[in-house]
């Protein structure tokens, strides 16, 4: 008979904190000042070991258009828990399988856990208030930025690599927004929310609004001037192949944003040469959309003066934001133009050769055109590519054949 083997997978738990004083202000519980959560992380637990545990589900994995006949066979026992680490809310589930789980095996794993964090038992958590504490609590067990599911030696890994140092402690509070204050307030609020996109977004938004309008202001405008400068065709090939599964216009905006959420080396390095995003893991661990981050300036602007930022920044004036960013940016060659499929592996070698198999790439170039060529911008940019060039030895076979 095989030995148990035990395997622990690990995502970061979402906790919405409801503050019945003030209608409808939700808190993710990254967002809370590290005294606070020590507070919260007790009675947060206490909710959980309320919830009913979590019974054998090796029939989960039995379904007629999936063949799982091989994991069932090894899948012992699988159940769900809380842990803190290091101050930090995981969810975990824990399998026990007769021997180890190949890698694929893992994987199937990993999709079974993220669709029922995310579509199964963990929706209905996501909707249901902890009572008999201070303030009203949802748990999630999925956070809606594709956090990654952690082994217990990625989680260690990650624990390791986390700043030592506290909010606040590593850079003075930012007081006014200028270009160079608004990557310090993005660098604060990942290292305050600890990647959370949801906490880092309400953490913005309180900021901001602490600071006044005219930052608030500042900021909405710096950050949709960085939108814009990075509306270009070939980073938006770059993001087609980092998504897999498509990215039109609506998805190419989140892309951006997350980009700009990245930091400024890595924004700037992007828009000089798309294909060095290969080199950003998260390109491969996370989802790389960030929808909201574009409004925490104009949440914060509506909050304190019950109108819209958009309308209350003067195209002119937004114009010569934009013309300031511009300066610091290098843009790549060929980044204006919309690549094809059949372009794209000499364009982006390294994301293609990361997001797309051989195979893939081929039966991408089938299905036929990645552009609407009937569109007069596309049109235009394609006819103004550059012509490539045809090796010699590619003239003389012509040549030849003639």
């Amino acid at each position: 008979m095989s030995e148990t083997v035990e395997l622990r997978l690990y995502s970061q738990l979402q906790v919405d904190i409801i503050d019945r004083d003030r209608s409808g202000r939700v808190i993710p519980f990254q967002a809370v000042s590290h005294e606070q959560a020590g507070e919260y992380l007790g009675k947060i637990m206490n909710a959980f070991r309320e919830l009913q545990p979590q019974k054998d589900a090796r029939n989960a994995f039995t379904a007629p258009e999936q063949d799982w006949s091989e994991i069932c066979e090894k899948i012992v026992s699988l159940t769900r828990a809380v842990e803190v680490v290091n101050g930090t809310l995981y969810g975990v589930y824990t399998c026990r399988s007769s021997g180890t789980l190949t890698p694929d095996e893992v994987e199937d794993l990993k999709w079974h856990c993220c669709d029922q964090w995310e579509n199964g038992w963990g929706e209905g958590y996501a909707h249901c208030p902890r009572e008999g504490v201070s303030l009203g609590l949802y748990i999630h067990f999925w956070q809606d930025s594709g956090a990654p599911l952690l082994s217990r030696e990625q989680l260690r890994q990650k624990e390791r690599q986390r700043p030592a140092v506290m909010e606040g402690q590593c850079q003075p509070p930012v007081a006014e927004i200028t270009p160079d204050t608004f990557w310090t307030l993005l660098a604060q609020a990942r290292t305050a929310c600890e990647g959370s996109q949801r906490a880092a977004v309400y953490w913005l938004t309180e900021r901001l609004a602490a600071m006044g309008p005219e930052q608030a202001l500042n900021f909405h405008s710096i950050i949709h001037g960085y939108m814009e400068l990075a509306d270009k065709y070939g980073l938006w090939n770059a993001a087609t192949l980092i998504h897999e599964d498509g990215c039109y216009i609506d998805g190419f905006e989140d892309f951006r944003a997350w980009l700009i959420f990245q930091g400024k080396e890595t924004y700037l390095s992007a828009l000089k040469d798309p294909d060095s995003l290969a080199d950003v893991p998260a390109c491969v661990e996370e989802d790389c959309r960030f929808a909201d981050l574009p409004y925490a300036g104009s949440m914060a602007y509506v909050r304190l003066t019950d109108r819209v930022a958009f309308d209350d920044i003067a195209p002119a004036g937004h114009q010569r934001v934009v013309a300031e960013l511009r300066k610091d940016i290098v843009y790549g060659a060929e980044i204006e133009y919309p690549h094809e499929w059949s372009e794209v592996a000499a364009y982006l070698p390294r994301l293609t050769a990361q997001h797309l198999t051989p195979e893939e790439l081929r039966a991408c170039v089938c299905r036929g055109h990645l552009w609407n060529h009937s569109d007069p911008e596309i049109q235009r940019l394609r006819a103004a590519m550059p012509k490539k060039k045809r090796t010699r030895s590619r003239k003389k076979k012509e040549g030849d054949a003639r």
